[in-house]
């Protein structure tokens, strides 16, 4: 009777009551909203996979109708409380909502009615009072969406932005700008392409979007349990066998996914467990599998699809970037991995159990899922878009999974998948255009340049003490933001502070990513980690401790290709024999900063703080340096081998 009282009372989402009313059981009229939100979700995917095939980019119908669709899917599922909504128990606030989803149509449709004329009044500072309500609804309604989504946080990091763009022509020091008239404000933000329609959801309604809809097909398709299969055929049996299995498919599946959280979520459900099951503390196993999960939005060759925004905005090819990204994703994959390895030998863990290991057969019965992967990366590589790349994969992963009746989707499955698409790019959606808000007005108000020359004034042109300004706040503005949004607005800040000191455009937009993301397991929100300790079952502060100690390598290699550009390997004067040697010490380099976090072999602070000195040495492209980090290795094994010896009994 207990059971029965949980599953009665357990929130029902839109697909459980969509079912309800077609099965004809108990039909209630608010199950019609249900099925509008479905219907919706599912209506906003194959628009987006019909755009790129017909090529229709017009830049304000394709934006506006992405932010409209996917606002639309947002306020029905998520309610006015900002949890889940639950479609079985109907209450006041619906009404609230129906109100906000007129309103939020109303203000997106007077763009698409006459998306040319719109562009022509702002120009000429023609605009309507019309326009100007419209535009304050929408800003309005992205700061309630962004509540409800998002949290509250960013929300008022919006309504802080909004005050300084309309009050801060009164305000001093450099937070002074010209005077702005309140309306200009609003009408720049929505009549524009540098506000809520600009880049962050510029690459949400071309590619992004795409890609979620690619990740949401393969996982169905079982994809993602061949990845965890492979990993722990390929890891599992050795010392602390789990944790591996979490860093191989946390980077396999995190490179596709745009969403750290998701990637917990999806991948810590069953890696999570089997760390505990082996010995490690509830802390650390949330810890890693945050780490191994926030590093793979920086693992090509998708890279959360960021990498194709940092292409448009740097103008740098994708192939340049991807190649780029590789080395320091390598060096902290490396370093995790060690950790993990030296942590479990220390404590004496075991690996997987045998019952639980894939069994003969069962790798095979889904290998042939891993053509859709593959076929997109060399989509990508080959030159495609990657829009048409996106549709490639998502092509194969339809056929591929028909092929055999242990991945065939049914056609309520394709259709449940495009719907599921859609509800997981509300989160990101609503983020860009918050993002949209924020970079908007930095640029109305031109404080991103002043704070650039202030920076540079406070550090006395000091590129070291610019880079730690800079770091915290990438960290302190993209926290709670997903990947693509978080670059955008700290690129839009930290950018030209970096830029300006004479960093190379590629290693400062790098820079900047890879604190974007370690925000997401850096206090004071680390949403990655939340989600970690939840799975867990452990502290939230310990587990984000536990998962900044694992990723440590990740804080300081932006600083390390920030003086030493070689180490992204475009652009540099090195033959391939020198690249190829300065990876292969900087590998070692993180084995050494594996060996220092996991306080094995080197169990003394002084020990530790060797080797931690050693792999610096070795990470950094400088043949002197990588010199005295073996010689420093050298000798402290030697040392140990020696006092060994003599403590040995004759």
């Amino acid at each position: 009777m207990q059971d029965q009282t949980i599953k009665t009372n357990a929130p029902v989402n839109e697909f459980a009551a969509a079912r309800q009313f077609f099965a004809g059981a108990g039909r209630k009229w608010w199950q019609v909203l249900a099925i509008l939100t479905v219907a919706i979700g599912t209506f906003a995917s194959l628009y987006h996979l019909y755009v790129p095939i017909v090529g229709a980019y017009d830049t304000f119908v394709l934006r506006p109708l992405h932010l409209l669709l996917i606002s639309l899917v947002g306020l029905l599922s998520f309610s006015i409380r900002g949890s889940k909504r639950d479609f079985s128990k109907p209450d006041w606030t619906w009404a609230i909502d129906l109100v906000l989803g007129v309103a939020l149509t109303l203000s997106l449709v007077h763009i698409l009615m006459d998306p040319t004329g719109l562009e022509e009044r702002f120009a000429y500072s023609e605009a309507t009072t019309l326009d100007t309500v419209a535009a304050v609804a929408l800003v309005a309604l992205v700061v309630e969406l962004a509540r409800r989504c998002i949290g509250l946080p960013i929300a008022i990091l919006i309504v802080i932005i909004l005050a300084y763009g309309i009050w801060g022509g009164d305000s001093f020091s450099i937070f002074r700008h010209r005077p702005i008239p309140t309306p200009e404000v609003f009408q720049g933000l929505y009549m524009t392409t540098f506000g809520i329609f600009g880049s962050p959801v510029a690459a949400m309604a071309t590619y992004v979007f795409l890609f979620i809809i690619f990740g949401a097909y393969i996982e169905k398709c079982k994809t993602g349990m061949l990845i965890q299969r492979v990993g722990l055929k390929a890891t599992g049996k050795s010392p602390g066998g789990p944790a591996k299995v979490a860093v191989v498919t946390s980077a396999s599946f995190g490179t596709i996914s745009g969403s750290a959280l998701a990637n917990v979520m999806a991948t810590g459900a069953v890696t999570i467990p089997l760390m505990k099951r082996i010995g490690f503390r509830k802390e650390d196993a949330g810890g890693i599998e945050a780490a191994a999960s926030s590093g793979g939005q920086l693992t090509p060759p998708i890279m959360g699809a960021v990498a194709f925004v940092m292409s448009d905005i740097t103008g740098i090819p994708y192939a340049d970037i991807i190649v780029a990204a590789a080395v320091p994703a390598l060096l902290f994959y490396v370093s995790l991995f060690v950790a993990i390895d030296l942590t479990a030998r220390r404590d004496n863990m075991q690996g997987v159990p045998d019952e639980m290991m894939p069994k003969r057969g069962e790798i095979m019965q889904l290998a042939h899922m891993v053509l859709p992967i593959v076929t997109l990366v060399v989509a990508l590589v080959s030159g495609y878009s990657p829009m048409m790349s996106a549709l490639v994969g998502i092509a194969t992963a339809i056929v591929v999974s028909s092929l055999r009746a242990e991945t065939r989707l049914s056609l309520p499955e394709i259709l449940g998948c495009l719907h599921t698409a859609a509800k997981t790019t509300v989160v990101a959606t609503i983020a860009c255009a918050a993002a949209g808000i924020v970079v908007g007005v930095l640029n109305m108000t031109g404080f991103g340049l002043r704070l650039s020359s202030e920076l540079i004034n406070i550090t006395n042109g000091q590129m070291f003490l610019a880079l730690i300004f800079v770091m915290l706040t990438c960290v302190v503005l993209g926290m709670g933001m997903p990947t693509v949004a978080a670059y955008i607005i700290t690129i839009a800040i930290g950018g030209p502070v970096l830029i300006e000191l004479g960093v190379p455009v590629l290693a400062a937009h790098m820079f900047i990513l890879y604190f974007a993301v370690l925000s997401l397991i850096t206090p004071p929100v680390m949403v990655a980690s939340f989600g970690a300790a939840a799975l867990a079952e452990g502290s939230v502060t310990g587990t984000g401790l536990a998962a900044i100690r694992y990723a440590a390598l990740a804080f300081v290699i932006p600083f390390v290709f920030v003086f030493n550009p070689d180490l992204l390997i475009i652009g540099s004067d090195f033959a391939w024999y020198a690249i190829l040697l300065s990876i292969l010490t900087a590998t070692v380099g993180a084995i050494l900063f594996g060996v220092a976090i996991s306080g094995y072999p080197a169990r003394t602070m002084v020990e530790r703080a060797l080797y931690l000195f050693a792999a610096y040495c070795l990470v950094v492209p400088d043949h002197g340096l990588d010199l005295l980090g073996i010689a420093i290795v050298i000798c402290h094994l030697g040392t140990r081998w020696i006092m060994s010896r003599r403590t040995q009994p004759e």
